[in-house]
């Protein structure tokens, strides 16, 4: 009778890589699956620098980043479980106590610029500005022309003739455009660590989920919040910012329905004095346009009436 064969034993650096990955798992609540495909080495570890500090970035093989996460999700919570379905081509475990938001907006912030490759897309606009440019004359003035920029020498120099939109953000760069756009200083490419996932809390967030603006954010709540106080203040509905403008409105229509009434209270009669002491000088200044004599001193002084002057008997006629 043949032996079975034996399985064959997991190599040792395998069994304490699992071991660590797990670890770090168990000790972080945000656990981020990075996306680090076209990213050099050097740019890497540019940015393993930036972070380090806020999150813990590590590198290993797909298959044991899987094992590992499904092996601290029998503890930790089954929803881990599904960041392992996210480990496709280059990844990168990350590690942090930050909220996935800010550690989307960080790692977003923490991009670099880069030259041109060949096949690669450019991640924003470009436009070569009309005017004099800092060239030799020569050959250049062709590599200008090939790819769509209106070049020539004039007095001497290298003159863009108008402005070239030259790539729009996603456009294919050709081995052509990447060689040009370096004698302009341009690099259209940005290199950084990106978010397939983030799990915290028994949830999981994908990447583009977790890229937010964040002005645009600010000023949907600020409106939502403008929206929501008008609302609770049409509907008379009692909250800590309402609560002042209620009391006033209501002291507001409780003053105007006791002054329409005349209704002699405290905080009213000075208002009722006042009107009833306007509407007397009224009429007694209609009254003094057709019978002065009907009114006394004081209302006449009042009303700024001064008594005609007495004729003395010098200036009385004299009776013929």
């Amino acid at each position: 009778m043949m032996a079975k064969p034996k399985a064959a034993e997991v190599p040792r650096w395998k069994q304490e890589a699992v071991g660590e990955l797990i670890k770090l798992i168990e000790s972080y609540p945000v656990i981020g699956v990075l996306d680090i495909s076209n990213l050099p080495a050097s740019q890497f570890q540019q940015m393993r620098q930036k972070l380090r500090g806020q999150a813990e970035i590590v590198v290993s093989k797909n298959t044991l980043v899987s094992i590992a996460i499904k092996e601290a999700a029998r503890t930790k919570n089954s929803k881990l479980g599904e960041l392992a379905s996210f480990l496709s081509g280059q990844t990168g475990m990350i590690f942090t106590r930050m909220n996935p938001f800010k550690l989307s907006k960080l790692l977003r912030d923490s991009k670099i610029s880069a030259p041109a490759k060949p096949g690669s897309k450019s991640t924003k606009d470009v436009v070569i500005p009309a005017g004099e440019t800092d060239f030799t004359p020569g050959p250049v003035v062709g590599e200008l022309q090939r790819v769509g920029i209106k070049a020539r020498i004039q007095a001497g120099k290298v003159v863009i003739l108008e402005d070239c939109h030259l790539l729009k953000a996603g456009d294919m760069i050709t081995k052509e455009i990447s060689e040009v756009l370096p004698k302009f200083g341009i690099m259209p490419l940005e290199l950084g660590l990106k978010l397939h996932a983030v799990y915290e809390d028994g949830m999981i967030f994908t990447g583009a989920a977790l890229e937010i603006d964040d002005r645009k954010t600010i000023e949907q709540i600020r409106l939502a919040s403008l929206n929501a106080f008008n609302l609770a203040l049409n509907v008379n509905y009692p909250t800590p910012l309402t609560i002042g403008l209620m009391i006033v409105k209501a002291t507001t229509t409780a003053q105007n329905l006791a002054l329409n009434a005349c209704l002699p209270v405290s905080q009213i009669l000075p208002l009722l004095l006042a009107r009833a002491s306007a509407e007397m000088l009224g009429l007694a200044k209609a009254v003094a346009n057709r019978n002065l004599q009907a009114l006394d001193d004081g209302l006449k002084n009042t009303l700024g009436i001064s008594p005609p002057a007495e004729v003395s008997a010098e200036e009385k006629p004299k009776e013929q």
